[in-house]
């Protein structure tokens, strides 16, 4: 079973190595002008805190205070992981260390969540006796009470990938991805005093190896989703009753063959890594990891009798997301939100919206810098206008909070930043467009050093064929810095070469910048995907 399940696993993550060598191939000409759909403020660099957390992976928990609650899989005093409050204005406060015992986890994936008790309760991936996982809590001030150990034993639950939901009848629940009869994952209930219960333990013919986090549906039962299995063996949708009556309501549909780059495609997409969101309209909503239209995954609205519409095939490359690990939010005004593990410009991740009206827009394309962080693997959460998340990786290793500001009709961004297309054949030009006008200054950063003006525009002529990321930081009269970005995809012949070169720039102005080859850049961010997921999938 160990060896099955890694298999697949690293098939998922070879398969993604080839997600940026599409750019030359797969992408069409953008015919009007693009202008960005958000600001980017960095909110939080968690290295800064001392001995804070690292490493987050799970969705950021907004709590009944009004602040954010991250756990983190590494970090904190003992390297083991950490419990973590962050404001909404960026000051965070490391609340507990992970500590090496027989008892205490380590390695949280998964988030809090909060309990009608006011406490927080969550799962970690390794830890206890067996370092097969546990579930705890934690209180606001940082108190830490082991409740389970989870040890395989009697083909028991353990590995729990994801956090908890609380039911209708104050008992919390969760899923497992190891464990059972048919050591496929299982679904369990625990009481806040530490009473543990199997309910379900997944066969493969309704799912294996559940991912993502639990929903509490408006009957009362619970749904969520399984990573493999049913009756195409790529995920399913359930609904399960608080007795552990199980119902799959929908089995994606098998691969109808491979795309040039190898990867999987379906009408509905494959294998999803997320959970559910119970929409306004009463509807389901959540994401695939891959297969879909383009192979690199969808975002799916769901019945609750089970049909299912694709809103978004994610074509992965420069311009669009790929591979969503999260699952989808909701804004107030109905739009939904959500993150990519790869795609945009770096092939880093991206955060993406679709309307009230289902018009689709990635709003950011992450680029590693110091400007935002890189691989958001959770949920972005709507807050006062704002979209708040949290990548993986930044400049400083350990992730960061960042905030972003989006465009809407009617409003004007702090940083108003466009570019004429953002894919051009080599030898074509495109032109740079911006405009802040509360900023006191305006500076560049990534694939232009040019000392510019607080409004401008500036033409691109570039030599050699590649992917350009611009970056633009404009600070207002309160020290407030807020980032923009674009990209330009430079495309060649297929049998030109791409060595990085010099830009000539059609106003004449000095200043040139390297590009990054299509080749490089899918090597370097596809072997780092697949380390970390060999990592990250890692079973005893």
């Amino acid at each position: 079973m160990q060896s099955q399940i890694s298999k697949r696993l690293r098939s998922l993550a070879l398969r993604s190595i080839g997600l940026t060598l599409a750019v030359a191939a797969c992408i069409a000409p953008v015919s009007k002008a693009l202008a960005g759909e958000s600001n980017l403020n960095l909110v939080l660099s968690l290295a800064s805190v001392t001995s804070g957390g690292t490493g987050f992976r799970g969705d950021p928990l907004l709590a009944a205070d009004g602040n954010f609650y991250l756990a983190t899989s590494a970090g904190g005093a003992n390297t083991l992981g950490a419990f973590m409050q962050v404001t909404p204005a960026g000051v965070g406060t490391l609340l507990y260390s992970l500590t090496p015992s027989d008892t205490e986890g380590m390695t949280p994936f998964a988030n809090v969540m909060q309990a009608t008790d006011g406490n927080f309760y969550g799962t970690t991936y390794y830890g206890g006796k067996e370092s097969r996982g546990t579930v705890y809590k934690i209180t606001a001030a940082g108190v830490y009470t082991n409740l389970t150990v989870f040890t395989g034993d009697n083909s028991g639950p353990f590995y729990p990938y994801t956090g908890l939901v609380q039911g209708s009848d104050g008992a919390l629940y969760g899923t497992t991805l190891r464990g059972g009869t048919s050591d496929q994952g299982t679904v369990f209930r625990i009481t806040v005093d530490g009473t543990l219960t199997t309910l379900h333990s997944f066969n493969s013919s309704d799912g294996s190896n559940p991912e993502g986090t639990l929903i509490v549906g408006a009957d009362g039962a619970l749904y969520g989703t399984t990573l493999i299995g049913g009756a195409n063996n790529r995920g399913t949708v359930y609904r399960i009753s608080l007795d552990g009556k199980l119902t799959t309501i929908y089995s994606f549909t098998a691969f109808t063959g491979f795309n040039s780059l190898g990867v999987g495609v379906n009408t509905d997409g494959a294998n999803p890594r997320a959970g559910l969101l119970r929409g306004k309209d009463g509807n389901f909503y959540g994401t695939t990891y891959q297969g879909g239209a383009s192979g690199f995954g969808s975002v799916f609205r769901m019945t609750p009798a089970g049909a299912v519409t694709v809103l978004r095939s994610f074509a992965g490359g420069p311009l669009d997301g790929g591979n969503p690990l999260a699952g989808v939010s909701q804004g107030p005004d109905g739009s939904l939100y959500g993150t990519t593990e790869r795609g945009g410009p770096a092939g880093l991740g991206t955060v993406w919206r679709i309307n009230a009206a289902g018009t689709y827009a990635m709003l950011h394309g992450f680029i590693a810098g110091t400007v935002d962080g890189s691989v958001p693997y959770g949920k972005v959460v709507p807050l006062n206008g704002y979209l708040y998340g949290v990548t993986y990786n930044d400049a400083s290793g350990g992730g960061a909070v960042y905030r972003l500001t989006q465009s809407a009709p009617g409003t004007t961004l702090p940083v108003q930043f466009s570019i004429s297309t953002q894919t051009i054949a080599l030898g074509q030009s495109a032109t740079l467009t911006w405009s802040s006008p509360t900023a006191s200054t305006c500076t560049t950063a990534g694939a232009w050093s040019d000392t510019i003006a607080t409004s401008g525009s500036l033409t691109l002529t570039p030599t050699s064929a590649g992917i350009g990321n611009f970056e633009l930081a404009c600070v207002n009269g309160a020290g407030v810095t807020t980032y923009a970005y674009t990209a330009l995809v430079v495309t060649a012949p297929p049998a030109q070469s791409v060595d990085g070169g010099q830009v000539v720039k059609a106003d004449g102005g000095g200043g040139s910048f390297s590009w990054p080859t299509l080749a490089v850049l899918a090597l370097a961010t596809g072997l780092a995907a697949l380390r970390r997921r060999r990592s990250f999938f890692r079973f005893n």
